[in-house]
């Protein structure tokens, strides 16, 4: 009888197939399948139809993701890539943004923290077939070409967002104040070793336009307190003693003002001290060049929309750094 409740379902702890299905509800596997994937142009009453749906609901019949995937000639998952398990306050943002248009569009994002000492990239690929990747940031050309040979889409953050010109507003800030020697401040992170390599050229190249000597390069773990301590010993015991620090982030920022508190000194008093981001605990006195979280995260998301529907577009020019003062320089 068509859609009895008494017939036996499969063994437990077995996957519910359309079989199963079909079983249950009295009808083809055709049918069922029709029903199931929204097939149009095709001849099911509206009475199988809901008898076919309540009964796949009852078994607990969930689509299997390969299967759906190969039938629709495209995968709905998005796969962001963030590096060597960094996540941070902007990056947070980005795929929160991006989690949501994606969702809207029937895609799911799923969020990789990579890193190649636990599995290289290749091995990826025969376990989740995205229909797009999005990398975060800090992925070597291999890696890149691994992506490219997996046949999914790709959208690199890398190069949407002016890091240069961060490294050049905080230089301009800090000279604009009276400094004349200044540090940088450069996180010990390899994940983060591109994008601080880019802030960095561009403190160098403001420091050539300007006249002024390049900033004196000191590396700060922020794991390890010690290294906040060598690097304001390393700037008070320079020649030119260094009165204005430029920090990657605002993270490093804050490090290096407890550092000097605990040295019974004070950031913009003793040290001008500027970041990066304008995480919220900056808020508290950092002065920092701000990245406007949502402008960017719309700018990743439009470029991700753009590429899956392989269209070209101008992408909008969107101011996305601003210089927030406060008590630290």
């Amino acid at each position: 009888m068509a859609g009895d409740a008494s017939l036996p379902g499969p063994r437990p702890g077995r996957r519910v197939t359309s079989a199963d299905v079909a079983r249950a509800s009295g009808v083809s596997r055709a049918t069922v399948s029709y029903v199931l994937n929204n097939v149009a142009n095709k001849s099911v009453s509206e009475s199988t139809r809901q008898l076919v749906l309540a009964t796949a609901q009852r078994l607990g019949h969930i689509p299997y993701a390969p299967a759906r995937s190969l039938r629709l000639g495209r995968s709905d998952i998005v796969l962001a890539l963030v590096r060597d398990l960094t996540y941070g306050y902007i990056h947070d943002r980005v795929l929160e943004v991006l989690d949501v248009a994606l969702a809207r569009r029937g895609f799911v994002l799923l969020i990789h923290r990579y890193s190649e000492q636990v599995r290289p990239l290749s091995e990826l690929w025969p376990m989740v077939a995205p229909a797009l990747v999005v990398s975060m940031g800090g992925l070597s050309v291999p890696e890149m070409s691994s992506i490219q040979d997996s046949r999914a889409k790709l959208v690199g953050v890398q190069g949407l967002f002016p890091h240069e010109r961060a490294g050049e507003m905080q230089v301009e800030y800090l000279h604009s104040r009276g400094h004349r020697r200044i540090g940088y401040a450069f996180p010990a992170n390899p994940s983060v070793e591109l994008i601080a390599a880019e802030r960095l050229a561009g403190a160098r190249r403001a420091c050539a336009r300007l006249g002024i000597p390049e900033p004196v390069l000191q590396e700060v773990d922020l794991n390890d307190g010690d290294t906040v301590f060598a690097a304001l010993d390393a700037w008070a015991a320079a020649p030119e003693a260094i009165t204005g620090v430029c920090a990657h982030n605002d993270d490093i920022a804050l490090m290096l003002s407890s550092g000097l508190t605990a040295r019974g000194l004070r950031a913009g008093t003793d040290l001008a001290v500027i970041g990066v981001d304008n995480i919220p605990l900056a808020r508290i006195g950092i002065t920092t060049v701000e990245i406007n979280a949502d402008a960017f995260a719309d700018q990743i998301v439009q470029s991700v929309l753009d590429t899956l529907d392989d269209r070209v577009a101008e992408p909008k020019q969107r101011e996305l750094l601003r210089l927030i003062v406060r008590d630290s320089a």
